[in-house]
């Protein structure tokens, strides 16, 4: 019994030695976006999935270093989804709710805005 106890912690010792360096690497290797950047997310479903992925999205951005303006496309929400959509979004910075129709527009006016876009 003893035996087995130790070789359990020594195991979830290693599985949280590997979580952390797979945290560095990320931190250190994979390029972090600029601050023009821009994440589209398609969102659908029903109000309780609509706002738990835009929520786990901005807290992404609050508290894992993501940057960039997140555009969130409607995809087929629920009339209940989107009031869900836009109450998640209320007061966030750089945040928006869109169709998908309006996607390219949006781009394009953010571009403008900051002297990428060639008209």
């Amino acid at each position: 019994m003893e035996m087995l106890l130790k070789v359990t912690i020594a195991a979830f010792a290693a599985c949280g030695l590997l979580m952390v360096l797979r945290a560095l690497f990320e931190a250190i290797l994979l390029p972090a976006s600029g601050d023009d950047a821009i994440h589209v997310y398609y969102i659908r479903g029903d109000s309780a999935e609509t706002a738990h992925t835009v929520r786990a999205c901005l807290h992404l951005r609050e508290h894992r270093g993501m940057r960039g303006t997140l555009l969130f496309a409607d995809d087929g929400l629920t009339p209940e989804a989107q009031t869900a959509a836009a109450l998640a979004l209320r007061g966030a910075k750089d945040a928006a709710l869109c169709s998908k129709a309006q996607i390219i527009d949006y781009i394009r006016r953010e571009n403008d805005s900051i002297g990428a876009g060639t008209a």
